[in-house]
């Protein structure tokens, strides 16, 4: 019965397939079944880590079926031990598994909720179904700040126990390849390892642009990046240390705020990383603090008149609030602030029109026409020219959306929100500095 089953399953597959390699189906179509093609493979893929957990169950293994999934799956042995590892840890929450196995959420969605199962318990990841929600509907690199800020709250040590977990696995590991390289590997704790990162990303920024600089005058060649990164890891670990030729740079950007409920200060990296006050104490000892006062939504209350460019305080807000590109998330050495509605067309210069745009999503939205999808929650991210309406055709309850390249035939402007009344520069000014005097 099973095995009629699969190879039903199977021979519908491979159907679909031809259907779609070969032109006869439409993009409305394929665009409405991708949706069921979904579901079904999370259906399918759960099928498998069952069938794997139970074989392994009966005959004894021992590992809990992931060597019999990995075969099975053609998956690699790591992967393979993270979708049993997952399964067994919500295999008692009903609400949570169901949701993975229909599709609902993703996979990497599911691993992050039961890390959270881990770190706080079930019963607390079942009781919240605006947790389950936020899985349901966000991508998985904004739900892993989600999740990993839910737990840090539901832990009660603002993040010192995540914080030591990840410091007693920090290791670098070096071996000689098969193909005569020398590989290296390091994993550390969520501040050391950006502080590494950034450090070794603007140093590569420097010899990047030095590159452009020389084959525009000379006809030298250029490195890529991931080349120039070796380079700078070489360079820097060498003792040489940052020519100062580069911009300047921090080594990490931390988020600090004041909790409504307890009054306490709270600090996070960009990714939504709590971190403890000790950690907090040790960076904030000769750091540089940016003062920015939020209005009761959470933007930043921040006026300027329009001009080309972002100024230098806003690139410093724009890294605290996305900490890299705002659709792949390439770190912030290597992006430059990109306008949702460009000056060219009479949008401002403001911080809710500004967004960090590595350069291959630049060249997406120049080149290729992608268009920003300006989310009412702020998670703005880039869609192909395809997937967007414009003027009557929007619902009045969809998000807004602005074409960022060049227009294309007629494009309606879409309703803009009623603007709210914001501080001048004067009244900002003087509130911090009232709070700093304060301290």
């Amino acid at each position: 019965m099973l095995i009629d089953d699969a190879r039903r399953v199977e021979a519908e597959a491979k159907r679909i397939l031809a259907q779609v390699n070969d032109g006869s189906a439409s993009c409305e179509e394929m665009r409405e079944a991708m949706p069921a093609l979904k579901s079904a493979s999370a259906m399918i893929t759960a099928a498998q880590t069952s069938a794997a957990a139970s074989i392994a169950g009966q005959e004894r293994h021992g590992d809990d079926g992931a060597e019999v999934l990995a075969n099975a799956a053609g998956l690699p042995i790591g992967e393979a031990r993270s979708h049993i590892k997952t399964a067994k840890t919500l295999r008692h929450l009903p609400a949570v598994r169901d949701a993975v196995e229909s599709g609902r959420v993703t996979r990497a969605n599911a691993k992050q909720l039961a890390a959270a199962v881990e770190k706080a318990g079930a019963q607390a990841v079942e009781a919240d179904g605006e947790l389950l929600a936020k899985a349901e509907s966000m991508r998985p690199e904004q739900f892993r700040r989600v999740a990993r800020r839910w737990t840090a709250e539901r832990e009660g040590d603002h993040g010192a126990s995540e914080h030591a977990r990840q410091r007693a696995r920090r290791r670098v590991r070096v071996w000689d390849g098969d193909d005569g390289m020398v590989h290296l590997h390091g994993e550390f704790d969520a501040v050391t390892g950006k502080q590494i990162a950034t450090r070794l990303r603007s140093e590569a920024s420097r010899m990047h642009d030095a590159d452009k600089k020389n084959a525009k005058a000379n006809g030298a060649g250029r490195r890529s990046f991931d080349q120039c990164m070796a380079d700078a890891l070489d360079y820097l670990t060498a003792g040489n240390g940052s020519s100062g030729a580069g911009r300047p740079f921090a080594d990490i950007c931390v988020v600090a705020r004041v909790d409504d409920d307890t009054a306490k200060l709270v600090a996070e990296l960009p990714d939504g990383t709590r971190l403890p006050a000790e950690v907090l104490d040790s960076l904030t000892s000769n750091a540089k603090l940016t003062g920015l006062i939020y209005d009761r939504r959470g933007k930043p209350i921040w006026r300027t008149e329009s001009r080309p460019t972002a100024t230098r305080a806003q690139r410093q807000i724009l890294n605290a609030r996305w900490g890299g590109c705002f659709h792949c998330g390439t770190h912030f050495a290597i992006c430059q602030p990109h306008h949702i509605e460009p000056v060219s067309r009479g949008g401002p210069t403001k911080l809710d029109n500004l967004v960090p745009a590595c350069w291959d999503c630049h060249n997406r939205i120049h080149r290729d026409g992608w268009q920003i999808h300006k989310s009412p929650d702020g998670n703005h991210t880039l869609h192909p020219p395809d997937r967007v309406t414009y003027g009557p055709a929007c619902a009045p309850d969809d998000p807004q959306l602005f074409r960022s390249g060049p227009a294309q035939g007629p494009n309606p402007s879409p309703p803009q929100e009623p603007q709210r009344p914001r501080a001048g520069p004067k009244v900002a000014r003087a509130a911090l500095q009232r709070v700093l005097a304060e301290r």
